[in-house]
């Protein structure tokens, strides 16, 4: 159930299975246009990005170089509390997510006191205790950057690093929205390929966006729609444009070497006619062959049909 002081426009507020591909197709027809006046709000994204500087000058000249190596698992600094990951093999958000955990182990140790210093500063040159010795040269780029580091914490001044923060300003300030008519008119015809009929438009006319993701909902069980969400997805998997023939390039023959041929077998012999028989055993090759570059997007298209877990894509 969705409580009446949700504010978010209604495409945020369809079902899951259709918000998904709703938002899949729709992607490139989100028209939005910046108010008049100069937007001085900063932008926020929904997830926190990794901080950029702490990435490019702490990580990359110091954390990866000089400490990496004894202050990760199975390093000879395995069991101290400053325990960083190794985001080189990673990815997307797992290394995303490593750097962060990095950057708040720098963080941690930077915040901690010993004799009127920072603990990173003074176990780096070898002040204090090190098991590693004396890390960073006195004057080197990198004590520098911890230095510098270490002053950004205690001016708490956060420089181009693009952290997302607790922000009181709206997700969408400064955005101005299609009026409810022309947000119709771009979903009709970016899901469906037509135009709003006329009762979609006394609909919106009366209730105004209200009514939107009923609209939607019924938009999406049409047979247009379906056609579009397998186009859609084409252009993700694009098995259509599989050179050859894919009975033979999308089935491999180690697997299929008994079966992938099957049609070539086929018992066609109560056509009498030769020229209608062999006819008929193109048309079946050729059926057999689109089917195999459909089937990507017919699973699709029943997960969506049918409502089920969009995980389906997965495991199905």
């Amino acid at each position: 159930m969705r409580s009446s002081s949700d504010s978010r426009p209604p495409f945020f507020r369809l079902s899951l299975h259709l918000y998904l591909v709703t938002a899949a197709l729709l992607w490139t027809s989100t028209t939005a246009i910046a108010a008049d006046e100069p937007a001085t709000a900063e932008t926020y994204s929904c997830a926190a990005p990794v901080d950029a500087w702490f990435v490019s000058e702490v990580w990359e000249k110091v954390g990866a170089t000089d400490c990496l190596r004894c202050h990760r698992k199975g390093g000879d600094a395995a069991e101290s509390r400053f325990l960083l990951q190794d985001p080189g093999l990673l990815q997307g958000g797992v290394r995303d997510n490593a750097l962060r955990q990095n950057q708040a182990a720098f963080r941690r140790m930077a915040e901690q006191r010993m004799d009127g210093g920072a603990l990173l500063l003074r176990k780096a040159t070898g002040e204090l205790e090190h098991g590693g010795s004396v890390v960073l040269k006195p004057e080197s780029t990198s004590l520098h950057v911890l230095r510098e580091f270490v002053e950004r914490l205690e001016r708490k001044v956060v420089a181009d690093d693009h952290l997302v923060e607790e922000a009181s300003t709206p997700f969408f300030a400064g955005i101005v929205m299609l009026d409810d008519q022309r947000l119709l008119r771009r979903a009709t015809l970016s899901l469906a390929g037509r135009l709003p009929t006329t009762a979609e438009r006394n609909a919106i006319a009366e209730h105004g966006s209200e009514v939107l993701p009923d609209l939607l909902n019924a938009l999406m069980r049409e047979e247009a729609f379906y056609a579009r969400l397998r186009e859609g997805f084409n252009d993700i998997f694009l098995t259509q444009g599989i050179d050859g023939n894919p009975d033979s390039t999308v089935l491999s023959y180690e697997h299929f070497e008994k079966s992938r041929l099957w049609y070539q077998k086929h018992d066609l012999t109560h056509i009498t006619d030769e020229k209608e028989r062999r006819q008929a055993g193109y048309k079946l090759a050729n059926e057999y062959r689109q089917a195999l570059l459909e089937e990507p997007m017919r699973l699709i298209d029943h997960i969506v049909r049918n409502d089920r877990p969009f995980t389906e894509i997965v495991t199905a």
